[in-house]
């Protein structure tokens, strides 16, 4: 799930600077609320000089459906001092179970980065432990002329019923190679 809400972030940017020169770095991720009903154990860590990975457990301690509804925020510092503008994307609101399908449909490739997810078209989720082993961020994925350098923060909020049950955030930096 966090592969699809990086692709996702990156794929929705202004498209006038080319990005042949530009690298895209996991910076931090931090979950502030739900973590009864999923607790996402993930940690960013440098691999090397010049890549970062995350790794860790998502814990899903309760069947997950389409009921709950996921939005995303996405934020841009070009200075990359933390002080962020709200970019204005119009992205939709997705159920868990769609989510899941349409990654297995768009981003094959990406899954085989997960281990214990959930097959295509199985809904509700069952109650799982999902691991996401040393995964860097793929630029690959990125299309060109999308990313201007600095901080991108992706805040995650998870509905039910109206009423939030799940938050967390990603932040990612776009630097020039």
């Amino acid at each position: 799930m966090v592969r699809f809400v990086f692709v996702l972030i990156v794929m929705h940017f202004n498209y006038y600077q080319p990005t042949d020169g530009i690298h895209v770095l996991l910076d931090r991720f931090e979950q502030s609320l739900g973590q009864d009903i999923m607790w996402m154990d993930l940690r960013v860590r440098k691999y090397n000089r010049t890549s970062t990975v995350i790794n860790g457990t998502v814990h899903l301690y309760q069947p997950a459906s389409n009921d709950w509804q996921f939005r995303l925020d996405v934020f841009y510092s070009r200075l990359g001092n933390q002080q962020y503008n709200h970019l204005p994307l119009k992205l939709p609101t997705a159920g868990t179970c769609s989510f899941w399908d349409n990654l297995h449909a768009a981003y094959p490739e990406y899954m085989r980065l997960f281990v214990n997810v959930p097959e295509q078209g199985i809904c509700p989720i069952t109650p799982r432990e999902v691991m996401l082993l040393d995964a860097e961020f793929p630029n690959e994925a990125v299309p060109k002329r999308l990313v201007n350098p600095g901080l991108y923060k992706a805040l995650i909020r998870g509905y039910y019923e109206r009423r939030e049950i799940i938050s967390y955030m990603i932040v990612l930096k776009a630097i020039e190679n």
